[in-house]
């Protein structure tokens, strides 16, 4: 008796399931009870630990993408990026550098036209200091000019460390809801703002596993909603972006979702929904060689 309940049931489950999904036509098919869903929703959390200065954007407000929504108090980086622009516009030591080689390379040239003229004029060592203090002064240009490059990096790097002072929006959208205020501590990869994008929805729902192999990725779907307006249906239309690979062991379903523009930002994060797919064409089933093969030689 138990076990002829428990089948009841389970036959009573499917049979809803089956519900969900009208019959296939040759063309299409019509999933019932989806779900519309958000495809882009981003949860903007700092990157670091610090202290509020701003929230920048309420509850509602519309963000484009690479705007600041908050900031941290950020009064040391800005002046460890001042002095880095300080150090990188110095160039006194290069320009002294580049005199001081002038100076030492003329010195050495003036000396071996003397010596030519007057053999012995200077002796052989102070030649060679002579040498060594021009080929000394290149390398001090060298060092001169490699310290300019070492403050533009820091400049740069200053100007990262400042960057991460700001919590940026990574794509336009809606805030919505701000979990923070300022003045409040803020540690690292803890959400300030949540932000959501509109304009494309997702819509998921579930068709039968029979049916599966002739929904494929880029098949044209069109979505009917009528869950905000009574007596209205609604019609977007779209693109199937993923078929799932698993099937569901009980429902023998997978999963399917596409994408559908969003006109007027009419359709909303749980809205029920029907879907229609357009089907691919039926591929006839190989027929499958039963026949028994011999080893060997036959008799």
């Amino acid at each position: 008796m138990k076990s002829r309940w428990i089948f009841a049931s389970l036959g009573l489950a499917l049979a809803c399931v089956a519900s969900l999904v009208a019959q296939p036509s040759d063309h299409s098919l019509t999933v019932l009870n989806c779900r519309v869903a958000l495809v882009r929703r981003a949860a903007l959390a700092g990157p670091r630990l610090g202290i509020l200065r701003e929230i920048a954007v309420a509850e509602g407000d519309t963000v484009e993408s690479g705007q600041a929504i908050a900031f941290l108090r950020d009064d040391q980086p800005r002046q460890v990026l001042a002095i880095a622009q300080k150090e990188m516009s110095n160039t006194v030591d290069l320009r002294l550098q580049q005199k001081i080689s002038e100076l030492a390379t003329l010195e050495y040239s003036k000396a071996m036209e003397l010596n030519k003229a007057v053999p012995g004029g200077f002796s052989e060592i102070d030649v060679k200091k002579l040498r060594l203090a021009a080929e000394k002064s290149v390398l001090q240009i060298e060092h001169a000019d490699f310290q300019l490059q070492m403050s533009a990096l820091r400049k740069k790097e200053a100007e990262v460390a400042l960057e991460s002072y700001r919590i940026i929006a990574p794509f336009s959208g809606v805030v919505l809801q701000v979990n923070k205020q300022p003045g409040e501590a803020l540690t690292a990869g803890e959400t300030v703002a949540e932000i959501a994008n509109f304009d494309t929805m997702r819509v998921e729902g579930f068709i039968p596993v029979a049916v599966g192999s002739r929904v494929q990725r880029g098949a044209a779907v069109v979505v009917e909603v009528t869950g905000f307006e009574p007596q209205k249906v609604h019609r977007f239309e779209g693109r199937i972006k993923h078929v799932a690979p698993i099937v569901n062991e009980v429902s023998q379903e997978v999963r399917v979702w596409a994408e559908v523009e969003n006109r007027n930002h009419l359709l909303k994060d749980g809205l029920p929904a029907t879907m229609t797919i357009t089907l691919s064409k039926a591929k006839d089933d190989d027929v499958a060689d039963d026949r028994p093969r011999r080893n060997g030689r036959s008799k």
